[in-house]
């Protein structure tokens, strides 16, 4: 693959994320110096900057889906909300919740309802902030005032109504994520190891992964303990991939989830997580572990190795697979030119690398490892609960659990493309520094399709040349 192409530094210390802005064709980013820098795509150069009130290091940015001139970015306790129709400097900060009991780490938007805002923070808690304006009067003066420009756009008056989910996590919330097809659902990840499926409607757990307990069996660092550092779901509308939850890991690994498992009648729903007290920041506490390299890609079938130990789990991406060699930082499901969303997998770490994962080519390998369990179970006169149960709680679904949630997710089984049959690893970056963050697009006139945030000041863009 080419080398990437360094743009024009606008912030004076490490990179810890960006986010593409596709109809203001801008390319936001946060750093550790408390700045917040917008990149133009036509000149590739900084046309925008502005400070986070207090200084504070800006560790997430999360665009507005359904309004693209809307931006949020985590800076201390504070989350900060940008109209960029107002400007690229101070004037475009209209509004600042401050909600969260500590430092906040990840965002997600979430657009159905009215529109809600997850924040989670260090002290394990998940804040969901409504994005409805209160007064429909008031609401319509300040977008009027934000679209003209004015100052007269301010943050409206009163607390934001807002939900906490606690007691789901036992150290630092490091990611949130809202599932499109699942209206009142959010997914919570943790440095506790822990997963949390959220109905934060009822202010509810409904199912957690403990990846503590899970065996890795792929080449996951022994030493580091899997965190969750990144979170990720499709935003296809492929039946398939609505299912779909990636997980970025401490131990270098990166695990798929069928998010609807529900487990068995009578089994237990996954434990709620092993974290001892909270500690530093989520870039402090990301796993160490050595740079460097992937070697040749293995088979394909180890990517389901240790699946049935884990319910839910449908494939397991790691050193065997030609995967990480340190710690995940960040996963994202690919947007670029030819994708719709949910085929293709980027995940990053601090082994400065940046993959890209034909995610159904592992799924499929689960679907055959679970069908091969099952057949073995039933040889040896025992029964065998799959890696993933069907949405319906019938008896003949969960009968077919080995399949259900494998078979759904890689049902379109489509490794084949016009090209031929894309492997594993589709394709491969390296960068020089440790990367802390990764997004996609497909923007039109524009040569790149990703962006990269590392430990230096520059952020990096570079077209993926698939395998």
């Amino acid at each position: 693959m080419a080398p990437g192409t360094a743009l024009a530094p606008g912030h004076g210390d490490s990179v810890l994320c960006c986010a593409v802005l596709g109809e203001q064709r801008l390319l936001a980013s946060g750093a550790e110096d408390g700045t917040l820098c917008f990149t133009d795509f036509a000149t590739l150069k900084p046309v925008g900057r502005l400070v986070a009130p207090d200084g504070d290091a800006v560790p997430a940015l999360c665009s507005h889906p359904a309004e693209p001139h809307t931006l949020f970015a985590a800076a201390g306790a504070a989350v900060l909300q940008l109209d960029l129709r107002r400007g690229l400097g101070g004037e475009a900060l209209c509004r600042s919740f401050h909600v969260n009991a500590d430092e906040v780490n990840g965002l997600a938007v979430g657009t159905a309802n009215g529109g809600w805002l997850a924040a989670g923070d260090d002290a394990g808690e998940v804040a969901v902030i409504s994005l409805q304006q209160p007064g429909g009067a008031a609401a319509a003066g300040d977008a009027a005032a934000a679209a003209a420009g004015t100052a007269a756009a301010g943050a409206p008056a009163g607390r934001p109504h807002y939900k906490t989910l606690r007691r789901g996590h036992s150290n630092i919330c490091a990611c949130v994520a809202f599932r499109p097809h699942r209206p009142w659902e959010l997914l919570s990840g943790g440095l506790d190891s822990t997963v949390v499926r959220w109905d934060f409607n009822r202010l509810r757990p409904l199912h957690s992964w403990s990846l503590s307990g899970e065996a890795t069996a792929s080449g996951g660092q022994l030493f580091n303990p899997p965190m969750v550092h990144s979170l990720a779901v499709p935003q296809s509308e492929e039946r398939g991939c609505c299912r779909l939850m990636a997980v970025g890991r401490g131990d270098g690994c990166v695990s798929l989830y069928d998010a609807d498992y529900r487990p068995a009648a009578g089994s237990s729903s996954g434990g709620g997580g092993g974290g001892g007290k909270k500690g530093g920041s989520k870039a402090r506490q990301r796993g160490g572990g050595g740079s460097g390299g992937g070697g040749a890609q293995r088979g394909q079938g180890a990517a389901a190795a240790g699946a049935a130990a884990a319910p839910g789990r449908l494939a397991l991406l790691g050193q065997e697979q030609g995967g990480h060699t340190a710690a995940v930082n960040c996963v994202s499901f690919y947007a670029g030119p030819g994708s719709t969303g949910g085929e293709l997998l980027l995940s990053a770490g601090n082994d400065c690398r940046l993959l890209l994962w034909n995610w159904r080519a592992a799924a499929a390998a689960g679907q055959e490892g679970a069908e091969a369990a099952a057949e073995a179970a039933a040889a040896a006169g025992g029964a065998y609960e799959g890696p993933s149960s069907a949405d319906s709680g019938s008896s003949s679904s969960q009968q077919g659990g080995e399949k259900g949630g494998a078979a759904a997710v890689a049902g379109a089984g489509a490794t084949e493309t016009a090209g031929g049959t894309l492997p594993l690893v589709a394709a491969e970056h390296r960068q020089a520094r440790k990367i802390n963050w990764a997004c996609s697009a497909d923007l039109p006139g524009c040569p790149y399709d990703v962006f990269l945030a590392d430990t230096g000041r520059r952020l990096t863009a570079l077209t993926l040349a698939r395998a």
